[in-house]
């Protein structure tokens, strides 16, 4: 047994500095490779001031998402409780992606070689985590599962945060802002939901109302004269909340104590962040 553990663990070590050295190294590519960029002309859709420009850096978020996608699923292929798993395999790949995609635009904003390096050096150790921390919560029986859950979790709530504060930078682009906070709001309440072990049905039906919502709340709040800053924190409460309330209506654990103590933190949340408006 713990023959076949150190031989597992080994192969996922093997596997893992494969899959980030191929992924590091097409970022560093990007860096030296210039592609030329192409922009779609200005108009105005829906009172909306919209111009889409794809720069040949840009290729390089879907490339490393796409890479670290792949590698993760022939990771968990390999994973020695493959059969036991509770939710489908391709759940399990939204953590990593949108770490990568996150990793991927921070190396885009780099403003100097020192920022961009230290941005690489920190995004390749955050994404392994993440494939890693996957690789353990792979079945609900392995061992390490509920730490590695947690800390899956709480990953999706800050990368959640980071992301939506990007997207929130371009107000001006509301036409952009809905559809971007629907699709990063609704693969991380997937992600959340998932782990339930509920039907996956179920998990897209509810992940998709908890987007649907707090897409049309970022919507808003694109109007509002406040930072992105609170905006992202207000949009990443309400994923906490709706993700929190369904996770326990899945499990049949939802009972009016539940709602009061979602109900509490978030209203609590929700002052502390109107007060400090960082």
């Amino acid at each position: 047994m713990l023959m076949s553990t150190g031989v597992t663990q080994h192969t996922e070590r093997d596997r893992l500095s494969v899959i980030l050295a191929i992924t590091l190294a097409s970022a560093a590519l990007f860096r030296f490779v210039e592609l030329p960029n192409l922009v779609w002309g200005a108009r105005r859709i829906l009172g909306s001031p919209l111009q889409i420009s794809f720069g040949g850096d840009w290729l390089l978020a879907p490339l490393m998402g796409g890479l670290v996608a792949t590698g993760t699923f022939s990771l968990l292929r390999e994973h020695p409780l493959y059969a036991q798993r509770e939710r489908l395999l391709i759940f399990s790949l939204i953590t990593p992606s949108l770490g990568t995609l996150l990793v991927a635009l921070l190396l885009l904003q780099a403003a100097s070689w020192p920022v961009w390096l230290a941005t690489l050096i920190v995004g390749g150790i955050a994404i392994g985590a993440l494939m890693h921390l996957n690789y353990r919560a792979f079945a609900s029986n392995a061992p390490g599962y509920t730490a590695a859950r947690t800390m899956l979790n709480i990953a999706d709530y800050l990368i959640g945060f980071a992301l939506t504060s990007i997207i929130l930078r371009e107000q001006e682009r509301a036409l952009l802002t809905g559809p971007a906070i629907l699709m990063v709001i609704g693969l991380l309440a997937c992600d959340l939901l998932s782990a339930s072990g509920a039907a996956w049905p179920a998990v897209l039906l509810f992940g998709g109302i908890i987007a649907m919502l707090i897409s049309e709340m970022g919507w808003v709040l694109g109007y509002w004269p406040i930072s992105m800053w609170t905006a992202a924190t207000m949009l990443t409460l309400a994923l906490y909340l709706l993700s929190g309330l369904s996770y326990q209506y899945l499990l049949g654990r939802l009972t009016r104590r539940v709602l009061w103590e979602f109900g509490i933190v978030a209203l609590l949340m929700f002052v502390l962040v109107l007060w400090i408006r960082p």
